[in-house]
């Protein structure tokens, strides 16, 4: 048996990429249950953020379950294995661990110890617990990468400086601007990367913000939640 991590994220893929093959709330629990059934997975945890799709797996053989992994980011992405293998990476045993370790940690983020990602990879482990994809080997794992998660940022300065993604585009825009206070703001997206976004800017002093999105639902309710409006 081995640990397997096998992923795309926003170092080896385009954004374009990204979005396909990440799996949405919605249909995580349906994905990790497809994951075990798979001959060579015994246990499985779907991680889906904005820059990264991972599973984490333990194996019955690695290269047996390196292609039932594959394949699975295949139909969900409803792509080619030769569009997909340049960009998939893979760790296992000791390097998988450092490798969920310093998901955790923040150390492996596009802003260098941002604090939603260890939110995240807590909400995939407990949704892998409920749907019967994480058991004793995942568990141990999920909770000690949990636990050096918090120690990174209690016991180091990592995350003293921009908190996020959204945060730090926030920051940029400000600087560049000399501000976005008293300025209309445009937010294209209420998914999670927009959401940020808004309430960054709100932090940061913007008070005429104006929301888009494909689906208007989720555009009111954004835009409620940061005192500001809906564009049609």
């Amino acid at each position: 048996m081995s640990i397997v991590v096998i992923g795309v994220n926003h170092r080896t893929g385009p954004l374009s990429l990204l979005e396909r093959v990440a799996v949405a709330p919605a249909d995580l629990s349906k994905a990790i249950a497809g994951l075990v059934s798979r001959l060579n997975v015994r246990e499985a945890v779907v991680l889906s953020t904005c820059n990264r799709t991972e599973v984490y797996a333990v194996a019955e053989r690695f290269h047996g379950a390196y292609a039932d992994i594959r394949d699975f980011f295949c139909e969900v992405g409803d792509l080619h294995p030769d569009e997909l293998h340049s960009h998939l990476y893979s760790q296992h045993d000791a390097a998988a661990v450092a490798h969920l370790f310093e998901v955790a940690a923040g150390l492996d983020s596009a802003v260098l110890g941002e604090t939603e990602i260890l939110g995240q990879v807590r909400g995939a482990w407990e949704l892998a617990q409920a749907e019967g994809g994480a058991k004793a080997t995942l568990n141990l794992l999920f909770r000690h990468a949990l636990e050096t998660g918090k120690r990174a940022r209690t016991e180091t300065a990592i995350s003293r400086s921009t908190a996020s993604v959204s945060s730090a585009a926030v920051d940029m825009v400000s600087e560049h601007l000399g501000g976005v206070a008293g300025r209309r703001v445009l937010v294209v997206g209420a998914g999670e990367m927009g959401e940020g976004v808004a309430v960054a800017l709100v932090g940061a002093g913007a008070t005429d913000i104006t929301v888009v999105n494909r689906t208007h639902e989720r555009a009111i309710a954004l835009a409620a939640r940061v005192g500001g409006s809906v564009a049609p």
